[in-house]
């Protein structure tokens, strides 16, 4: 015969099975809306900036920051676990999306690599990755080699990257920046800080150069009476001029990929 102390046990490993069970369908749930949301965003065409650092180096500060948007903001680990999406209007008038992503830390557990698979997807996803770091933190430098061995474990792309040194104004004016103990390759390097604005323009103008690494040129030809096509390039894409002919008008625009594809009915022969 069994005790009830044996019996207890068996009852509390059942429930502790279920809720895992429940949990992990929770995440497949997410994982699969996150999929949908994405696959309309790629429809879109509109590019996508996904913001990566440390845990607390300032990413949902600059998030806001830069959007006005009512971002929750924790001195905490993983205060960000659900990827926020905020579009932004550049200077250009293009838009682009910007999102948030949990914050790294040391030796992440594989178990919760796969926990933020929602987020860590969008990483994967984006056209340009930008690197937050809290440039006050004695340990800056080692954080930013620990967020690149995470980069590197989820094999992420390619893509161009801005390295964002953040909370410049807590950085004494007198003292040398930090230098990079490893040879990262970074698109643009810029100096902000979220809290009290300072370099968002100066970010905005390194986000459109990294862009152009990743888009595709190309002349279109708009018939006059699908001036709504005109108002949608405007919207996202960067056009670098314009003329009115005879046939419709002919926009000379820097495009990403979906969009390249999209209009390619539109495209001008050379």
């Amino acid at each position: 015969m069994r005790g009830p102390g044996e019996t207890q046990l068996e009852v509390d490993r059942r429930e502790i099975s279920r809720k895992i069970s429940k949990l992990k369908n929770e995440l497949e749930q997410v994982r699969a809306h996150r999929k949908r949301y994405r696959s309309k965003r790629k429809q879109a065409g509109i590019p996508v900036i996904a913001l990566v650092g440390y845990t607390n180096a300032g990413k949902s500060t600059l998030l806001r920051s830069l959007t006005h948007a009512d971002v929750y903001v924790a001195d905490q680990l993983f205060a960000t676990l659900d990827p926020m999406t905020r579009r932004v209007e550049m200077p250009s008038g293009r838009q682009i999306l910007l999102t948030d992503t949990v914050g790294f830390i040391q030796k992440l557990p594989t178990t919760l690599i796969a926990a933020f698979r929602a987020t860590l997807e969008e990483i994967i996803e984006a056209d340009v990755l930008m690197h937050v770091v809290d440039t006050a933190h004695p340990n800056v430098l080692q954080q930013i080699e620990t967020v690149e061995d995470t980069l590197a474990e989820i094999d992420v792309p390619p893509i161009p990257k801005i390295l964002v040194w953040n909370k410049i104004d807590m950085w004494p004016t007198d003292v040398p920046m930090p230098q990079l103990a490893v040879d990262i390759d970074y698109a643009e390097s810029v100096k902000v800080s979220a809290a009290e604005g300072l370099g968002l323009t100066e970010l905005l103008n390194a986000i459109e150069n990294a862009l152009t690494q990743v888009l595709f040129r190309a002349s279109l030809l708009i018939p006059y009476q699908e001036g709504h096509i005109v108002s949608a390039i405007y919207e996202s894409a960067t056009v670098e001029s314009q003329e009115h002919t005879e046939d419709g008008v002919v926009l000379n625009v820097q495009l990403p990929h979906a969009l390249y594809k999209r209009y390619e009915a539109y495209q001008i022969e050379g």
